[in-house]
């Protein structure tokens, strides 16, 4: 029988929030908790976390002495400004919505891909090598999940492609320092060879099971003191920490992640952001909108 938790992630400070999310999941969820940073109010179910919201993996560790029961079979992590599906998420195994292999990346540049390079590096003081798998077993943890750990080429680091905001020529200037100079430890054969294996991943909506929540959190807590951006740490974590991921891909429902300011304003006016007529009128085959910023619209559950 499921036992589902749901915990809410606020990567600002948004007290306001609170009582609007409770009544819109309370119908769903017996067990809702809040991790919200710097909280210093009374509701006995909010969570205080302390860490900067690019690593927010870190509430996670933060927050699991305080959300762990043994009942619990699954744990939700969802953004507190991504709106779920009223029917719910059937995920039997852990679910993230999607891996990104960095070797994959090549037309524009992730910037956050430098984390993973510089992995041991971001944060001095971070003495986490040693509670960590060995780079071969978190190899081994990710193949197992289909994801090949392959070397970077300057393409899969800085893209094919000129920032828009930067000169041609200083843009070449500054991929040769890092790929020829600052990174020339990591180098083999032409390509960076990753010193720890990471993946990314779009992370406002999780699902993970009750015999990875522990080790998840953990391996979240470490990434967070390796300065990782949490896009990367958090599919890290759970490719080292699960035995069976699913993705989006995989699911019935697929997710509407609201890229620009058109996208989100064709939300808002579908709905005449009435929060009510959000939730009655969600589409069957979706699973979430993702920013709904709840400021903006009308409470009227």
């Amino acid at each position: 029988m499921v036992n589902a938790c749901l915990v809410i992630v606020f990567n600002h400070r948004y007290d306001k929030n609170i009582p609007v999310l409770e009544r819109m999941y309370s119908g769903r969820f017996r067990h809702i908790y809040f991790l919200v940073p710097f909280y210093d109010g009374a509701h006995p179910n909010v969570i205080p976390v302390y860490e900067s919201s690019n690593f927010f993996q870190s509430y996670f560790a933060q927050g699991f002495h305080r959300f762990f029961r043994e009942e619990f079979t699954h744990y939700i992590f969802l953004g507190d400004d991504c709106v779920l599906n009223p029917s719910g998420l059937a995920a039997a195994t852990d679910f993230i919505p999607g891996i990104i292999r960095f070797h994959e990346i090549k037309k524009q540049a992730w910037w956050h891909t430098f984390k993973g390079i510089d992995f041991f590096n971001n944060r001095k003081g971070a003495e986490i090598a040693k509670e960590l798998p060995s780079r071969e077993e978190a190899v081994s943890r990710f193949r197992k999940h289909g994801v090949e750990v392959q070397p970077l080429g300057i393409e899969n680091v800085f893209g094919t492609e000129t920032p828009a905001h930067k000169k041609w020529w200083s843009y070449f200037l500054f991929k040769q320092y890092y790929f020829r100079y600052k990174w020339k430890a990591y180098k083999k054969k032409g390509k960076i060879e990753l010193p720890y294996p990471v993946a990314g991943s779009y992370t406002d909506i999780l699902v993970i099971t009750d015999a990875t929540i522990k080790d998840f959190c953990r391996y979240c807590g470490i990434m967070a003191a390796a300065g990782l951006f949490v896009e990367i740490a958090i599919p890290t974590s759970l490719l080292l920490s699960s035995a069976k991921i699913m993705e989006e891909k995989e699911l019935r429902l697929k997710g509407a992640a609201l890229w620009d300011a058109t996208a989100i304003e064709e939300v808002e006016n579908r709905y005449g952001r009435s929060l009510s007529s959000l939730l009655n009128g969600f589409p069957a085959g979706q699973l979430f909108y993702h920013p709904v910023k709840l400021s903006k619209w009308k409470n009227d559950l």
